[in-house]
Order: C-alpha cells, then sequence, then structure tokens
C-alpha cells in the first residue's frame, strides 16, 4: 500500500478528467476507511460542485487522474462473475453426472451457485437499465449539440453568418460533442456485451424428488435465446 503522505501528494490538487477527456475538476480530498486506506477521491467541479469518485474508479497519471465510469467497470465485472458462475454449475453438474460427488453435498452446493447466480443476474438487470436511461440522455444531448451545429452551418450558408462566428460555434460545439459521441459508443457495445451474457429468461422447475429438483435447476437457470 502507497504510505499516506505519498498518495495525498500524487493526488490532492491534481486535475481530473473521465475517460473520454472531459475535464471534471481537481482533487482537492480522499475518502479513507477506518482503516487508513483510500477509498475514494473528492473532485471540485468548475462552479464549486463535489464530485466523488471510488478507488477502483480511479487511475494516476504524471500529468491528471482520470476517472472511469461505474457502470464500464460494473459491466466488466457482471460479465466476468456471470461466465465464472455457468463454469462452475457445469462443473458441478459434470461430478455429479460421474457421481464424483455425494448428492446431498451436490444439492447444497448447487443451491448455492443458482442464489449466487440469480443474484448477479438480477443485479445485472438493473444495471443494463441504468446504462440504456444512460444512453438516452448521451443521444439526447447529442442531437441537441448536432443541432446546434447545424444550424450555425446553415446560417453560414445563407450568409447570416460569417467565417468567424462559424468557427467560434464549431470550436464551441465540437469538442463538447466528441467525449459525447465516443460515450455513447461505448455504453452501447457494454450493453450488447451484457445482453449476450445475461439470460433472456429463467425457470426454476419444482419436481416431487429432491435429487431431480436439483438437477433441474442446475439445468434451466441459465436459458439464452
Amino acid at each position: 500500500m502507497i504510505p499516506t503522505e505519498l498518495e495525498s501528494k500524487a493526488l490532492l490538487g491534481k486535475e481530473a478528467t473521465d475517460l473520454y477527456g472531459r475535464h471534471l475538476g481537481r482533487v482537492i480530498g480522499i475518502d479513507r476507511t477506518p482503516f487508513g486506506e483510500m477509498a475514494g477521491v473528492q473532485i471540485e467541479a468548475p462552479g464549486g460542485n463535489i464530485l466523488t469518485a471510488r478507488t477502483r474508479q480511479v487511475a494516476l497519471t504524471p500529468r491528471t487522474v482520470t476517472v472511469t465510469p461505474e457502470w464500464k467497470l460494473s459491466s466488466h465485472e457482471t460479465v466476468l462473475e456471470l461466465a465464472n458462475l455457468r463454469k462452475r454449475i457445469t462443473a458441478l453438474e459434470s461430478l455429479e453426472d460421474s457421481r464424483e460427488i455425494d448428492t446431498e453435498i451436490y444439492t447444497e452446493l448447487l443451491d448455492a451457485q443458482r442464489e449466487g447466480y440469480l443474484d448477479k443476474v438480477k443485479a445485472g438487470q438493473e444495471l443494463m437499465a441504468s446504462m440504456r436511461l444512460r444512453n438516452s440522455e448521451l443521444n439526447r444531448q447529442i442531437s441537441d449539440l448536432t443541432k446546434y451545429l447545424v444550424h450555425a452551418r446553415l446560417g453560414h450558408k445563407s450568409g447570416e453568418v460569417d467565417d468567424e462566428s462559424l468557427k467560434l460555434a464549431q470550436d464551441s460545439i465540437q469538442p463538447s460533442l466528441r467525449p459525447l459521441i465516443a460515450e455513447r459508443n461505448d455504453i452501447s457495445a457494454e450493453l450488447q456485451n451484457l445482453q449476450k451474457t445475461l439470460p433472456t429468461r429463467v425457470e426454476v422447475s419444482e419436481p416431487d424428488r429432491r435429487t431431480s429438483q436439483s438437477h433441474d435447476l442446475s439445468r434451466q437457470v441459465i436459458v439464452h435465446s
């Protein structure tokens, strides 16, 4: 662990940008756990607003602090954890099929794996919903800025806007438009990855026999389109 003093010197006062190059502000504080470990940073944004970034979102470079969106980290985490849970369920089934595991232990382990899988699927669905809201907001902002740019170019073509005013409009709008498009493309790609990973349907059957029930739960918990 980096000593607290060195950590503070490395972070405090540094300019912070997001993953897409937008300026967020400067780091003015460090949140710590009761054990003194860094839990996150406080960033003073233009206008005096305070933003909070968790430790896992923060990457330190020689000139700046780069903040990765939480949705991107959570998306990668969800895809990885679901893949690992599927592998464990498949491995457990293999042990049961080859009779290398006691039925009672198999049922106990399967129930635990199934519960973990269903919890992660629910969390993944909630994450997708929040990402779709963010994607809609990005599309709205991109549409608005694009319209402003089109109006400026239209005015220039019609002679209502001179060259200097057109350049001013372009120089003002395009730097804001580029990171919005970059984030929109990124979140769209992450949504596609989540859609491929999350099941379209989760079924749980309730047969009479306990052994049959445990086996069916493992087979039916993952259903893709």
